[in-house]
């Protein structure tokens, strides 16, 4: 079966004609994620993200539907309330992008979806807004690298927990000022290298590399801990509280984009999937001792130990600084 965003489109499309037959509550239907953008394939494997807008309060926040092996759905629900103040989706750095974007419309009763289209796209690209999109990711970075320095206790799976979180949000808040999506788990840091190379700083992207500990991660330690990631995926969809994201409807989406950057000797783009699909995984699997051995010896292979928790928060600070400086830059270039 050839995959094609032509034919993506007409899943999703078909589903949604189902989906507004039984549920009579639903307003509008959108397309976000890479379908969207006409890039959806990565080893073989995609995602159809769409947001279903309902009239009453949503029975679940989100869900994730098995199309083929190789294909899934990944639906989010809001409550239509949450478009009532629509201009301040211009700032909103998750959804505001795909609501730009009429194509991506999939159902809409009574035009509600087109007011709330041009609403928000218009003066979406204007500097204020690109700015405070990229600045929530700034501060809530730094914010937990303040938690991070705090000289209290704090349990090591917690600490490396917010450690990652914190260089997620630094890194999307440089990628912001570019334009674009917020960058998502399979293309994290190819996304990154390319917005980083557009706005002269790809120096930057070997930064964050560093903070992800790709310097000790080569071809052995692929092949080694790669069957050891994989183990802990399956063993967290056997638990009732299994993350959505990792669902086993999933796993193609996961394990096939990972091969494929690794069969085209591009391991800088394996880590950032590899450590957040994990820890996701770890999160429900906390009763068990196997696969936290096997969590923390992953992250002591890439030298994350304890005793380095001052050199790490040392290098976290250069690289939000960075950050925070191009933000200046640009605040400074419009006069915000």
């Amino acid at each position: 079966m050839r995959i094609n965003q032509e034919m993506l489109i007409k899943i999703a499309k078909d589903h949604v004609t189902r989906r507004v037959r039984k549920e009579k509550d639903l307003v509008a239907v959108y397309l976000t994620g890479s379908v969207s953008e006409g890039e959806p394939l990565l080893g073989g494997t995609t995602d159809i993200d769409m947001v279903f807008v309902h009239k009453e309060e949503p029975p679940q926040k989100r869900e994730v539907i098995r199309v083929t092996y190789e294909i899934s759905l990944d639906i989010e629900h809001h409550h239509q309330s949450f478009y009532t103040y629509h201009r301040r989706l211009r700032q909103n750095p998750f959804i505001g992008h795909y609501l730009c974007k009429h194509q991506n419309i999939l159902h809409d009763r009574d035009h509600w979806l087109e007011f709330i289209h041009a609403s928000v796209s218009s003066g979406f690209e204007k500097p204020e807004n690109v700015y405070a999109r990229a600045e929530q990711f700034a501060e809530k970075a730094r914010e937990q690298w303040f938690d991070l320095e705090d000289p209290q206790d704090v349990d090591w799976g917690e600490w490396i927990a917010l450690y990652f979180k914190s260089v997620g949000l630094a890194a999307n808040a440089i990628a912001r000022l570019e334009g674009g999506p917020v960058l998502t788990s399979r293309r994290f840091m190819g996304e990154f290298t390319r917005r980083a190379e557009q706005m002269d700083q790809l120096p930057l992207t070997g930064e964050l590399t560093r903070l992800l500990g790709n310097q000790n991660f080569d071809r052995a330690s692929f092949e080694k801990w790669r069957p050891v990631w994989e183990a802990a995926l399956d063993k967290a969809n056997k638990r009732d509280d299994c993350p959505p994201n990792i669902s086993k409807v999933r796993k193609a989406y996961f394990l096939n984009s990972v091969d494929a950057f690794a069969e085209n000797d591009a391991l800088h783009a394996v880590l950032w999937t590899l450590l957040e699909t994990w820890h996701q995984a770890v999160t429900c699997l906390e009763d068990d001792p196997d696969v936290l051995n096997d969590w923390f010896g992953f992250l002591k292979s890439l030298g994350f130990e304890q005793g380095e928790k001052e050199k790490r928060v040392g290098d976290l600070d250069h690289f939000i600084d960075q950050g925070e400086h191009l933000l200046e830059e640009y605040k400074n270039e419009y006069n915000l």
